[in-house]
């Protein structure tokens, strides 16, 4: 994720962190491997049908390969002592790329509700901090908290449409 990122929005600028963003949102919400159908999107926005294939392939036949030697190699060298310790701190450098990545989507998100306003910024928070806490607490799928966010998200920007209309109503396009 991270690498597509910065490949697709900071060294090619094939897309602009609110496309990434809204990509990503979208793939989300689909079944099945949500990298692979953001790779996807990046090819078909960069080069069509064609590109799609493409990032497809790229993404794909790599890291099967990869994965197959690395896996291969492992498990000649899993009992070793050395890579005991090294696999430990693996899952806290896997956590910190994952949150700077989050924190790098974040940004373009809140600087746009903080331009519409502090109800606008206070509403992000409300929906950021309710979703975290609805998947933290396994009671609920991410399909369900994306509907749920979504569709309170479109009822608050209905109801500033419709009753406070002097207010920018930011619709991502």
């Amino acid at each position: 994720m991270t690498l597509i990122r910065r490949s697709a929005v900071q060294t090619h600028a094939w897309m602009s962190e609110e496309e990434f963003n809204r990509s990503w949102a979208l793939c989300q919400m689909t079944p099945g491997i949500n990298l692979i159908a953001l790779t996807i999107l990046v090819g078909k926005k960069v080069a069509g049908f064609r590109g799609a294939v493409i990032c497809l392939l790229g993404l794909l036949f790599p890291s099967a390969l990869i994965t197959i030697l690395i896996t291969a190699g492992f498990l000649l060298i899993r009992d070793l002592p050395t890579v005991k310790g090294a696999l430990k701190g693996i899952l806290p450098a896997t956590v910190g790329l994952g949150l700077v990545t989050a924190c790098q989507m974040a940004q373009q998100p809140i600087l746009a509700s903080w331009k519409r306003g502090a109800w606008q910024t206070l509403f992000g928070a409300f929906l950021l901090v309710g979703s975290a806490l609805l998947l933290w607490s396994g009671k609920a799928s991410v399909i369900v908290v994306l509907l749920v966010a979504g569709a309170i998200a479109a009822l608050e920007n209905w109801v500033v449409d419709r009753f406070w209309p002097s207010q920018e109503s930011e619709v991502p396009q």
